[in-house]
């Protein structure tokens, strides 16, 4: 799971060093690298208990839903990071365990316990109170980028209720498969013709950024599958605190009082909601 940690965490901050002035690259490219390299391993290295099955990657609607809803969140997130910091833009993007939680008592039929509604609440006020104040304007505004982010959590908490439901029926990796197959296809188109432009160096550290996230994937849907949903729980939430950390440190990204608060708040409800008790 540690690994895992610092899988998701080197792809963040290589996406934020990529898209900077000195390479402007923008999301779509290494979105592209992240869907190729991810279907490279997958169909190389992944062993499950079950097969990695292609064919309803194409025929299943719900594995087509799953690839859908995964290439707009993975892109919201992907668009975001650049735009919002590293460190706001995956703390937003683990909201998506809170989203997911009142998902599932919608569609799955899952209990809402007084406690869990207490801390669902309370990353809500986690969520306004990091993308609302802003150092620049009196008060609170939430611009585009947020919104994107937030969508983008949305999104990624329906990609796990569809886990939830597809795990009855198919493996671990055919699942995968279908999120990485459904994002390269549409940017095969719009984001191959800017691929001759690169640089070697580019090149390299976006295959680096690519197979940490793939890494970071895999290793932590084994994580989960050695540990209790607890400790697994509890050392994901260093992903969005390593994140915060290497902005500040490596990128000058910073957050007023009240952001402080509200990350907080939405780290401590998301482990909460994670861990049930």
């Amino acid at each position: 799971m540690l690994w895992s940690v610092a899988g998701f965490t080197v792809n963040t901050l290589l996406l934020r060093y990529l898209s900077g002035r000195a390479h402007g690259i923008t999301p779509d490219v290494p979105l592209l690298f992240r869907a190729v390299i991810g279907i490279f391993i997958v169909l190389v290295f992944f062993r499950g208990r079950r097969p990695t099955r292609i064919k309803p990657v194409f025929t299943n609607w719900l594995l087509i839903l799953r690839g859908v809803t995964g290439l707009l969140g993975t892109a919201a997130y992907y668009w975001t990071v650049p735009t919002l910091g590293a460190g706001m833009a995956t703390l937003i993007c683990n909201t998506y365990v809170i989203f997911a939680s009142v998902i599932a008592v919608m569609a799955l039929g899952e209990k809402l316990t007084t406690a869990r509604f207490v801390w669902l609440a309370a990353s809500f006020v986690g969520i306004v109170l990091l993308i609302g104040p802003n150092a620049g304007v009196t008060g609170f505004k939430i611009g585009i980028n947020e919104t994107i982010a937030l969508v983008g959590a949305v999104l990624a908490a329906s990609s796990v209720v569809l886990v939830r439901r597809l795990v009855a029926d198919y493996s671990i990796g055919t699942i995968y498969l279908s999120q990485c197959v459904w994002i390269f296809l549409p940017l095969l188109f719009i984001a191959a013709p800017k691929l001759a432009v690169l640089s070697g160096g580019e090149v390299a550290l976006l295959v680096l950024a690519g197979t940490a996230a793939g890494w970071g994937q895999l290793a932590m849907n084994e994580g989960y599958r050695c540990l209790s949903v607890s400790a697994g729980a509890s050392i994901q939430m260093l992903w969005p605190v390593m994140t915060t950390m290497g902005g500040f440190l490596l990128f000058d990204e910073s957050f007023v009082t009240l952001q402080l608060l509200g990350a907080v708040l939405i780290l401590v409800s998301v482990w909460r909601v994670s861990v049930k008790k």
